[in-house]
């Protein structure tokens, strides 16, 4: 989650929060299904945008900002030379740099006809196959797949272990990695959790989950459980294994991390975020006016700062929700627009912070590009690239 990023999306990723999942050019026979955990904080509101595999010729970074063209956003140009890359996925995953648009491969992960899907962590992701499976239900466990570790600056995986479910844990380079026996219905089965470090510590002990749940994230205070099979009528569960009758649920969780959660209520005259500090127990108020509510949200690597999904009510010329990314201060629970981030509901595609930065990076997609944004807290426009869609296409994972 997303961190989310992870969050926006813990998306997940998810909820990339936050995660998700990239399938390209997928036709299956019904008999056929695609598994994948369902990361219950990360909306798709309509498919990923696509770009482009190959690198971009240089001609493509004279106007990166966008601005004046139609169906974009403005801001200044995404200078040539800045750090900013994100991973793609799709059959052979790379990372992209949105200023120049060229993407470099990432070692040590083989083909994958169906493509990988990554869970975004403390100072990188799990990254995990998708695997198609002949099952009884939609809902079955398939057998569990190789899980790696992707660090945010390297350039190759190591290998973590092997799971049907792949959550971050607490401590950074941590992961919880959960199986179920093949076949088995993970809406009432309780599968088998394992803390396993990517950086060679031995492995924790098992645990045995609580019946229909997986686990979110691990936090400071125990894990946090989510139904396997969202119906919107479960609720989170903020579970300690040591003393299970001290859980608490949350309604709502919209962004989580390993020391806050943060979930949002029904709006009235005001529409509210709850931000619980797991360590102090401290509680804060984001207040948004009653027209808008949360659709999604990110905590920052830091913990500074809460980046929110912001649904205004009103409708664009498309027809589609008016969408804006906000920002709130943990320290003040204030909150502040991204400048030139107001786009409609189906433009909007993930949004997330940077590993081990306070840059949030939004991934925005309309009829003739698609554009990377990155805005640090504080500054007062975006900086933009701009990415050509193409014939050969993958997603972006930006949470």
């Amino acid at each position: 989650m997303r961190d989310i990023l992870s969050q926006g999306g813990d998306r997940e990723p998810g909820p990339w929060p936050r995660r998700v999942a990239a399938i390209a050019g997928l036709v299956l026979v019904a008999a056929v299904i695609v598994w994948q955990l369902p990361r219950h904080r990360q909306p798709t509101p309509h498919p990923r945008a696509t770009v482009t595999v190959a690198p971009l010729p240089p001609a493509a970074s004279g106007d990166h900002s966008g601005a004046g063209l139609p169906g974009g956003v403005s801001g200044q140009a995404m200078p040539a030379d800045s750090s900013l890359r994100l991973p793609v996925t799709g059959q052979q995953p790379g990372w992209l740099r949105p200023a120049t648009g060229r993407i470099t491969a990432i070692g040590g992960l083989p083909a994958e006809r169906l493509g990988y899907q990554f869970t975004h962590m403390a100072g990188g992701w799990a990254v995990q196959a998708n695997s198609a499976v002949t099952l009884r239900c939609s809902s079955c466990a398939g057998p569990p797949t190789p899980v790696y570790f992707l660090a945010g600056r390297a350039q190759s995986v190591t290998r973590a272990g092997t799971a049907n479910v792949v959550a971050p844990g607490a401590a950074a380079h941590s992961l919880w990695l959960t199986s179920y026996p093949p076949g088995a219905d993970m809406r009432t089965a309780a599968g088998t959790a394992q803390e396993v470090s990517v950086v060679g510590r031995p492995p924790g002990r098992q645990l045995r989950l609580p019946a229909g749940y997986v686990i979110d994230r691990g936090t400071d205070r125990g894990l946090l459980l989510a139904p396997a099979v969202p119906s919107g009528m479960t609720a989170d569960r903020l579970w300690n294994p040591a003393d299970p009758q001290t859980s608490r649920t949350f309604d709502g969780v919209v962004a989580a991390s390993a020391s806050r959660i943060a979930w949002v209520t029904r709006c009235a005259a005001l529409c509210r975020v709850h931000v619980l500090d797991l360590a102090t127990g401290r509680p804060t108020v984001v207040r948004l006016p009653g027209a808008s509510s949360v659709v999604n949200a990110a905590f920052s690597p830091d913990g500074k700062f809460l980046a929110l999904q912001v649904s205004s009510g009103s409708q664009g010329d498309d027809g589609a929700l008016a969408m804006q990314l906000d920002v709130a201060s943990m320290a003040s629970g204030r909150v502040v627009a991204v400048p030139g981030t107001s786009v409609s509901s189906d433009a909007l595609v993930s949004f997330g912070w940077q590993a081990d930065h306070d840059d949030l990076v939004a991934e925005l997609s309309f009829m003739t590009k698609v554009q990377v944004t990155s805005w640090r807290p504080g500054a007062r426009e975006l900086t933009v690239a701009v990415i050509q869609p193409g014939p050969q296409t993958a997603s972006l994972i930006v949470g």
